[in-house]
């Protein structure tokens, strides 16, 4: 029997988009949100979640119901499981309340693994092999505690025997994939390796992933798809990463366990890893449901480049802000944090590249090369193709760079008005766009890409902080309408001041000191006044200059110069 009480505090204290977006990429409508089912696959949205009812229904299946609903349905639980799940979620306790008691339910496989991760850490604090090699790579016991660490002894039914004690059968070892099958029957999957638990959302263990200590297996080994686990739509410490990823505005996704540890360890608790798998639209939803921006680390070893790059074109499709870290060549973030401080992965966030000029950077010798240019070119433009037209519009001042050809023949082809081939395999070398108006069109760039800044710049604050007229006319529309609209109509009726501010925009802001929208706003407002004042300096010289300032100006020529001095500009 249900506590109603139970049930009411549960809805008043999770969002039910919140939840659902744990599952699948929902986008703002008028009356709440809408995204691809996740009961059925299907390309266009029919899936919608009402804010004012807390339900959802899709069009399409027919699929509806409340937060409850949806946990039973996508989990496959009972309505009491259902209940423990969310409960957790929402960090209410259930002894304070009053649930009438039931027939005992089955143990789910959730139990299972759980009793897993229980096994394998006990083996790590008793036996060596793993605590050994953990300890050696410059980690600590507590670090083992704190991120769940285990160890699978070199044993063909250590696991088994111990979980068949605890009443486990045969039939839910194999449904968790913990073991595999062989012609004389199960035998434990994990064996001598350091093992890393793979938790969902709300912290359940879902899989595992196993490191070879003795170099002589497979380097890693993960669990295969199973009832609970499908690694397409997971990151591993997702569980721990996702509110750090909500509260600084962006996540950082590395390829390797190992890689995403030390990132936590150094503080930069944003970090999630792919799982050993090549990137989907599953993951990248997952990240866009907590942050826009997305910090892409993986090893630089030349060799991989190529197919990490398409890989990362699916995170741009999925419309995430995506920024590609360079590390020297070789090293991934474990072997560039063992060997430096925190800092210097900073800088190398603050010094990130866009997706599409990393794989302009990357492209750049045979960009020049006449022999390779069109091999180059229809790379890239494989790589453009994938992401929505307006998207790579963004990317308008890059793309004419690389290829030498003014916005608007760059923008036909990206609209789809098909210039010809031939345009684009020019061999003359790319002269860099000119700015003259940089901060301004990076400040509209700002705007542009994230929601929270323009709750945080005041209308009345534009005319005093930027100096081109066309700028802040794109900005003053910017903060009073949708984005995505506006970039629509812009588009639609050919204004192509408005699309190169924010092309150019989005050029300068790479190169904005700071690694949040926070930190490049204060940034961007500090150079701005700087500008200013630096500009009614000049002015105030010329007429100094002519004999035609008055006593004021003279004076006032005076107090800025004192104040340029002290700010060092």
């Amino acid at each position: 029997m249900r506590d109603n009480r139970l049930v009411t505090d549960i809805k008043s204290s999770l969002d039910i988009a919140e939840v659902i977006g744990q599952f699948t990429s929902l986008r703002r409508t008028l009356r709440g949100y809408s995204g691809l089912c996740p009961f059925h696959d299907e390309k266009t949205p029919s899936f919608h979640v009402y804010s004012d009812t807390q339900t959802y229904y899709c069009f399409s299946c027919h699929e509806a119901g409340d937060i409850f609903t949806f946990i039973m349905k996508k989990n496959g639980l009972t309505f009491s499981e259902a209940v423990e799940v969310l409960a957790g979620q929402a960090g209410i306790d259930l002894s304070k309340y009053k649930v009438s008691s039931s027939p005992k339910r089955s143990r789910s496989l959730f139990d299972v693994m759980n009793l897993a991760g229980e096994y394998f850490r006990e083996c790590f604090r008793r036996l060596p092999g793993g605590k050994a090699y953990f300890l050696r790579r410059g980690f600590t016991e507590n670090d083992a505690e704190v991120f769940g660490l285990g160890y699978a002894p070199d044993s063909w039914d250590g696991l088994i025997h111990s979980l068949r004690q605890k009443g486990v059968s045969d039939k839910e070892l194999v449904d968790t994939g913990l073991v595999s099958q062989g012609e004389r029957g199960i035998y434990d999957r994990f064996r001598g390796r350091l093992i890393f638990p793979v938790k969902d959302l709300s912290g359940r263990i879902i899989a595992f992933g196993g490191r070879t200590i003795a170099g002589s297996q497979a380097k890693y080994i993960n669990s295969p798809e199973s009832e609970l686990y499908r690694k397409r739509s997971n990151l591993y410490l997702i569980d721990k990463a996702s509110s750090k990823i909500r509260e600084s505005g962006f996540s950082i996704l590395c390829e390797g366990y190992m890689d995403a540890l030390r990132l936590h360890k150094s503080g930069f608790t944003q970090a999630v890893a792919s799982l050993g798998t090549s990137l989907t639209a599953e993951q990248a939803g997952l990240l866009k449901r907590f942050a826009d921006r997305c910090y892409i680390c993986y090893d630089t070893d030349s060799a991989g480049v190529a197919a990490s790059i398409r890989g990362m074109y699916i995170l741009l499709q999925s419309g995430l802000d995506v920024r590609v870290v360079r590390l020297p060549e070789g090293k991934d973030p474990d072997d560039f944090l063992s060997a430096n401080p925190p800092e210097k992965f900073s800088k190398a966030l603050d010094e990130s590249l866009s997706l599409i000029d990393f794989h302009i950077e990357t492209l750049r010798p045979m960009l020049s090369d006449p022999l390779r240019r069109k091999r180059a070119v229809n790379e890239l433009w494989e790589g453009v193709k994938k992401i929505d037209p307006y998207e790579a519009l963004r990317y308008l001042g890059s793309l004419s760079n690389a290829f030498g050809l003014p916005h608007d023949e760059i923008q036909r082809k990206i609209l789809g008005e098909n210039p010809q081939e031939s345009q684009l395999v020019k061999i003359n070398s790319p002269d860099s766009v000119p700015i003259d108006n940089g901060l301004d069109c990076a400040f509209c760039s700002l705007l542009m890409k994230y929601k929270e800044c323009r709750l945080a710049v005041k209308p009345d604050e534009i005319r005093g902080l930027l100096a081109d007229e066309d700028a802040i006319i794109t900005a003053e529309a910017i903060l009073n309408d949708d984005p995505e609209k506006l970039m629509n109509l812009w588009l639609t009726i050919g204004d192509d001041t408005r699309v190169a501010i924010i092309a150019k925009g989005d050029i300068f802001l790479s190169g904005i000191k700071g690694s949040t929208w926070q930190e490049k706003l204060e940034t961007i407002r500090s150079d701005l006044k700087a500008q200013k004042l630096k500009r009614r300096i000049r002015t105030l010289k010329e007429k100094l200059k002519v004999n035609t300032a008055s006593l004021e100006e003279a004076n006032e020529f005076m107090e800025l110069r004192l104040k340029l001095q002290k700010l060092k500009i």
